[in-house]
């Protein structure tokens, strides 16, 4: 049985009198962009999507801990790689025209850099050149054609027929297509949002194995911040034709050496130098949340309490609400299946484990049950990893899958609650 923990100390802010390490990401505001090399994850993902078997990647982790900008990074900064990138945030895959013009778009340009290169092949190879389809876009035209599910399934098969084996692009040193598609779970909209979606998006994923697997054409990678995203896929392929990675936080030195050489030289804030240890006990490890601290103690004028952090506010409120889960808006349609006292002894566990930074999934299971944990999850009061592939952050030597806080304000936010349950009781 978890037991209850007692709270930190109360709640305190840095004063304002108040070091090594490697990540790609991307980080916007209005002084800048700042760009920080994930060097291990570089080689490992590089070496993976090179691979002489085109295969169906699934890049997994938490939000924001930049799953995407490491992928564009890697694809766009080496020569050997020609990406085709699909956005599902901006609705490129949420209907029949949207689909269809994002693909004919995407592989338009593709096959047009194709021919720049092929000019040069010899005259044998032609015949590859005169494969390449042409992709008229529905609004472009002078009268706006219906796009329907047949001429869909027409456009996969005029993509699938005009390229060539892998081989073929490192036979002339040619770079090599990889089709990209940034969050992907939003796929399911597709199969719900119109008649006739559930079939277009099996047909699609169909299409994706036939690419990788069969006709070995591409890589395909999909990123996805849904703890069960894997398993969907999976069970939508009806094929363990995937293979997950985990891009997760920084390691403690690497956070170290983006806070005081990346965030506080931009942010101008001398005044937390050497001071990462403390700052850390309320932001982790994740890039953003050291960014969004930094920049909130800077407005604060230094005087920034942990309870006052935004993200902290954010976590503690939705712990509150969590601690009353029959009062809780449905999320999809699908009502908060655990008690009270579930998510208590769930948060007991997180923090007992905050030193490891993760708890076997199967012991939570064992604790409060199977649907509770998922529904817990399904709620984002807990993330999961199905797998510790390429993921350096956390060091766990078991292969089953773990749970995780959805971040380290999270953590914190549940040691207050648990320390207000603990005086409630006496």
């Amino acid at each position: 049985m978890f037991s209850l923990i007692k709270h930190l100390p109360d709640s305190s802010f840095i004063s304002n009198k108040l070091s090594n390490g490697y990540i790609v990401h991307s980080l916007h505001n209005a002084n800048a962009e700042v760009f920080f090399n994930r060097k291990r994850e570089l080689v490992n993902f590089k070496e993976a999507f090179s691979d002489f078997s085109p295969k169906l990647h699934v890049v997994l982790g938490p939000p924001s801990t930049g799953k995407t900008t490491l992928v564009h990074q890697i694809l766009t900064n080496d020569k050997n790689f020609n990406p085709i990138f699909i956005n599902c945030r901006s609705g490129q895959f949420d209907s029949l025209e949207n689909v269809y013009n994002s693909l004919s778009r995407q592989f338009k340009t593709f096959f047009d850099k194709q021919k720049e290169y092929l000019r040069n092949l010899p005259n044998f190879e032609m015949g590859f050149k005169a494969n390449i389809p042409d992709f008229e876009l529905s609004s472009t035209k002078k009268e706006k054609e219906e796009i329907t599910f047949a001429k869909v399934s027409e456009l996969f098969n005029k993509i699938a027929n005009a390229l060539p084996d892998w081989n073929f692009w490192n036979s002339y040193k040619l770079p090599q297509p990889i089709l990209v598609i940034d969050e992907a779970n939003r796929f399911s909209r597709l199969g719900n949002s119109l008649n006739g979606g559930q079939e277009l998006l099996k047909s699609f994923l169909d299409w994706l194995v036939l690419n990788t697997k069969e006709q070995k054409s591409f890589h395909a990678i999909l990123t996805s911040s849904d703890s069960f995203f894997l398993d969907w896929i999976i069970n939508e392929l009806h094929i363990p034709h995937v293979t997950p990675y985990i891009v997760g936080d920084l390691s403690k030195k690497e956070a170290e050496e983006y806070f005081e050489k990346h965030v506080l030289p931009r942010y101008e804030c001398k005044e937390l130098e050497g001071k990462f240890d403390q700052v850390c006990k309320i932001t982790g490890t994740r890039m953003l949340i050291i960014d969004m601290y930094v920049g909130e103690y800077e407005i604060s004028k230094g005087k920034l309490a942990d309870r006052d952090f935004s993200v902290y506010e954010l976590e503690y409120d939705k712990l509150y609400r969590g601690l009353n889960p029959n009062e809780l808006h449905p999320y999809k349609s699908r009502p908060p299946l655990w008690k009270d006292d579930d998510l208590i002894k769930t948060m007991e566990a997180i923090v007992n484990a905050k030193d490891q930074g993760y708890i076997l999934e199967r012991e939570l299971v064992k604790e409060i049950g199977f649907k509770q944990v998922n529904s817990l999850i399904n709620y984002n009061f807990l993330h999961r990893r199905p797998t510790k592939r390429f993921a350096y952050d956390i060091k766990c030597l078991s292969n089953e899958a773990i749970l995780t806080a959805m971040n380290m304000p999270s953590v914190r936010a549940m040691e207050d609650h648990l320390s207000l349950v603990s005086s409630n009781k006496k």
